[in-house]
């Protein structure tokens, strides 16, 4: 067997922010920062996985009993139990220029490149949408996280796409340009989603019609998940049928940023100086990325104004910022 490569994309959330959990449709647009794989077959079987930026990071036997819980076993041990097909060890090495914990899938996209690799050692051939299915497996459900969906389903089909209900839905490539600002400031992914999802997964029922007796923090939170869903819906449509009007959706995000600044107490001083910085330099709008509390935020811009707009993010304390564009999803080379 030759070497190979398997890559996957990182996203941006653009409307729908907080809501796949919620059993709500989400926008996402998967960028060209990847997390590239290069697999050597190794003589023996041994797994040993090294990354360019942190080393060496895992080794373990494919014949071992011993179980580890880390997403990675955990998407080998379910692909070798599914084909109990003769396998060698690997020598993997980990490249990636998507922002690490910062809100554009890191993880996600290791994991589904890691997992679409396996499944072609393992001879298991899946569609995209079980791709999705055993990456949320393996990474969020086997440890009782509070994630959906939404980051394996942008990394595995790539592009931008409404995901939720129903299949995957293409939507056409917008105008204008998104920038991406790293704010260098690490997040607990796991206790914003858990303490936005379980405020709100009681009131989802009666959303629409809150009863008299929700306190004034409950119709709050009910109000601005209405107001997002409301968002995503609008937008959707819009891009459905191409009727975009940039500075109108500029608007839109900052909106839709607004509500998980205000409600759910999703960003940061640096985040909203970054934003701030971002609108001065002529975007149309800009909203957090990812699960917040630190992480990245974008803006949506005219393209003319991406060199200034990148300039203003770091003069205001950005990590690094990057013009990003649309992507492929997981790619086999």
């Amino acid at each position: 067997m030759r070497d190979f490569v398997t890559s996957a994309p990182g996203r941006l959330c653009l409307f729908g922010e907080h809501q796949d959990y919620l059993g709500l449709p989400v926008i996402a647009m998967a960028i060209n920062r990847r997390c590239k794989l290069t697999w050597t077959p190794r003589s023996d079987t041994i797994v040993k996985v090294t990354s360019e930026a942190l080393g060496d990071i895992l080794e373990f036997d494919l014949n071992s009993n011993t179980i580890y819980d880390t997403p990675l076993h955990v998407a080998v041990r379910e692909l070798k139990a599914h084909n109990k097909v003769e396998q060698r060890g690997m020598g993997v090495h980990i490249q990636s220029d998507i922002p690490i914990r910062a809100g554009c899938s890191s993880s996600t996209a290791l994991m589904t490149a890691w997992t679409a690799g396996w499944s072609r050692l393992f001879r298991v051939s899946e569609l995209t949408k079980d791709l999705v299915r055993r990456c949320h497996r393996a990474e969020v459900l086997a440890f009782g996280g509070a994630g959906g969906d939404m980051d394996h389903s942008a990394c595995a089909h790539g592009g931008l796409h409404r995901f939720g209900h129903g299949p995957a839905q293409p939507l056409p490539q917008l105008p204008g340009a998104f920038v991406l600002g790293d704010s260098g400031q690490p997040k607990d992914t796991q206790r914003h989603l858990a303490r936005c999802k379980d405020a709100r997964l009681p009131l989802m029922k009666n959303l629409d019609a809150p009863p008299n007796d929700w306190s004034k923090a409950q119709n709050a939170l009910a109000k601005g998940t209405r107001t997002n869903r409301d968002l995503e819906a609008e937008w959707s449509k819009k891009m459905e049928t191409a009727q975009v009007k940039e500075k109108a959706m500029g608007k839109a995000l900052t909106q839709h940023h607004a509500v998980l600044r205000d409600v759910l107490g999703l960003s940061t001083p640096r985040i909203e100086a970054m934003a701030n910085a971002a609108m001065q330099a002529g975007a149309w709008g800009s909203k957090i990325n990812g699960s917040g509390g630190g992480g990245c935020m974008f803006a949506y811009a005219p393209s003319d104004r991406v060199d200034a707009i990148i300039e203003a993010m770091l003069q205001a304390g950005a990590k690094g910022a990057w013009h990003v564009k649309p992507d492929h999803g997981v790619l086999y080379e």
